[in-house]
């Protein structure tokens, strides 16, 4: 059943990184409750030195999490649906998948925010139904 489950999970972040038309570098769904990565999916051609590996995404995407979760707290600014971090080179990406689970994505530049963030929408709800 675990592998049924981690493989579904596995297919939905190779179907968002194909709609990313390659832009997305590494994607990953982590357990809020413990902040462990469940599943990951990094691209045949990504570039080792470009991105980390998963539990050093998975432990920063929590405590970025976190720490907006407080923010969004304090500014009133009700509850987190996601993030968007842009650094010279990329975006990280973080929106919840259900009361589990987070969808963190890292990115490229040339990354087509709108449609992404739509994409990661509908995942986020299939990754939430199926965990």
């Amino acid at each position: 059943m675990l592998s049924s489950k981690t493989e579904k999970l596995t297919e939905l972040l190779v179907d968002l990184s194909k709609a990313s038309q390659g832009t997305i570098q590494a994607s990953l769904i982590i357990s809020r409750g413990q902040g462990l990565p469940i599943c990951s999916y990094y691209p045949d051609d990504y570039q080792q030195d470009d991105v980390p590996e998963e539990d050093t995404v998975s432990g920063r995407s929590m405590q970025i999490h976190e720490a907006t979760n407080r923010v969004f707290s304090e500014l009133k600014r009700g509850p987190f649906v996601r993030m968007l971090i842009e650094g010279e080179s990329g975006y990280v990406i973080i929106c919840g998948a259900g009361k589990d689970a987070l969808l963190s994505v890292l990115t490229t530049k040339q990354v087509n925010l709108g449609f992404l963030f739509f994409m990661m929408s509908r995942i986020a709800r299939r990754i939430a139904e199926v965990l």
